[in-house]
């Protein structure tokens, strides 16, 4: 059954990296706010019986509110207004590559939030990772560097990790009362409720044709609901670490249904910094789990260090 474990990993990393070329086709339709709102309040009332039926409740904890709330600020609104924000100026292929940083973004807040620790090893791995961004951020040219000259677009994606790395540390903080499956749900549900006063007044979607609602429906459904469910059994099966892997799956996906669905060429500066970044992604996982197999605690959780 390992295989099935396997597809299910590989379905995921699809339906992730599918988002941002989805992302970059509503863009041209309605404002980013207004996607966001979509995006998770479809998710949520896909999700809503799911949880209901799997839970036998729908409220959390009074002790995981704080977190919740976080976690509705930052990666439902945050991360998706950058995300957005980011496909509206850059390529989807970029915005998939940067999101390569995500998992090192978990840890750097992990560390300045929590206090948790970072091997010389995994700062080592971070630092590789770093190059590899310099290199897409510059397309190659690292003198552009001296010019400040960066895509506008380019940097709102890395904003967009920066939040997501808060986003899981509130994560870590939730799981501690609820499931992933609640969490997810109740930040999507906290972070439209927050997004919808500024939405009412300005809702609108221009030329909503059938193509719009089939990208939006792929970004709510299949890239937040299913990929969600998918995650976390491959987690429960194979492991935090070994289903990790996967994430380095995501900007391959996106290049591939950039190239095919929205025309855009790969370039080489792209290739090989997206190789330098995961290269360190990986590293910096094989640094932390010979830390924690030296400490004796298995292995990292991902639930929320995941892709979008």
């Amino acid at each position: 059954m390992r295989w099935l474990y396997v597809i299910l990993l590989t379905l995921t990393s699809m339906l992730w990296g599918g988002n941002f070329v989805s992302g970059k086709f509503v863009v041209g339709h309605a404002d980013s706010m207004v996607l966001t709102f979509l995006r998770w309040g479809i998710a949520s009332l896909v999700l809503l019986p799911f949880v209901w039926m799997k839970e036998k409740r729908i409220i959390p904890p009074k002790s995981a509110w704080l977190a919740l709330i976080v976690m509705g600020l930052t990666g439902v609104i945050l991360f998706n207004l950058f995300m957005f924000w980011a496909l509206e100026r850059t390529s989807a292929t970029n915005t998939g590559l940067l999101s390569t940083l995500n998992p090192l973004s978990i840890v750097i807040f992990s560390f300045l939030l929590l206090k948790e620790s970072i091997r010389p090893r995994q700062v080592a791995a971070m630092i590789i990772s770093l190059f590899g961004v310099l290199i897409v951020l510059t397309e190659g040219h690292l003198e552009y560097l001296l010019q400040l000259n960066f895509n506008v677009g380019d940097l709102y994606m890395l904003v967009a990790v920066a939040t997501w790395g808060v986003y899981s540390v509130a994560g870590k903080k939730a799981l501690k009362y609820v499931s992933p499956y609640m969490s997810t749900l109740w930040s999507g549900i906290l972070g439209t409720i927050i997004l919808f006063p500024f939405c009412i007044l300005h809702f609108e979607i221009s030329n909503p044709i059938p193509s719009f609602w089939g990208a939006e429906a792929y970004i709510s459904v299949g890239g937040t609901v299913l990929a969600m469910l998918f995650w976390n059994i491959g987690v429960q099966k194979l492991g935090g670490t070994a289903s990790g892997m996967f994430l380095n799956l995501n900007p391959v996906f996106t290049a591939l249904f950039a190239f095919i669905l929205l025309g855009e060429q790969l370039l080489l500066s792209q290739v090989v910094g997206a190789s330098v970044v995961i290269l360190g992604v990986i590293y910096f996982n094989y640094a932390g789990k010979q830390q924690l197999a030296k400490r004796g605690k298995g292995e990292t959780t991902w639930e929320h260090g995941k892709g979008i």
